[in-house]
């Protein structure tokens, strides 16, 4: 059975999880929240949201708010997506200009002068490192916060 994250949220009124500039969206301050509970919590572990009103909801507003929560990390899941794959593709290059700048200064002596090529060399060596530093210890970090998007994307909300 899988472990669940209980993140318990209690609501004085609506104004407390719609954002101030459109009341079918999740308020970016609730969102946040709930992402740094999240936090240091196990991958595993399903997470439930647990929302506690001080004021009468109906169903329907209920399910409203299910949706903006889900439709809310689905999209940032969405951005991030974009993000990581333009920034994958940005290091790629990166990368591959570093190789070629490291072939110029030792294999083709770009200039005769020693110090051109030194400084060539250097900024390859550079953007081999920033890629792969990126990569092997970045792509960790990214990997967490894409995974714990889906789970919010798909997390259980109980109003008690």
């Amino acid at each position: 059975m899988k472990k669940e994250t209980i993140i318990e949220i209690s609501f004085d009124g609506k104004d407390d999880y719609i954002s101030q500039f459109n009341n079918a969206k999740l308020s970016d301050r609730l969102s946040n929240y709930i992402l740094e509970e999240c936090r240091g919590k196990s991958l595993s572990n399903r997470i439930t949201l647990n929302i506690k009103t001080n004021f009468k909801i109906n169903a329907n507003e209920k399910e409203e708010f299910i949706k903006m929560v889900h439709e809310n990390y689905k999209t940032d899941l969405k951005e991030y997506t974009l993000i990581l794959k333009f920034s994958n593709i940005k290091k790629s290059i990166i990368f591959f200009i570093g190789i070629i700048l490291i072939y110029l200064a030792y294999f083709r002596g770009i200039s005769s002068n020693e110090v051109i090529s030194e400084v060539i060399l250097i900024i390859g060596w550079v953007a081999i490192w920033e890629a792969a530093y990126t990569w092997f210890f970045e792509s960790d970090k990214n990997r967490i916060k894409a995974k714990r998007l889906k789970q919010l994307a798909k997390c259980r909300i109980n109003f008690i």
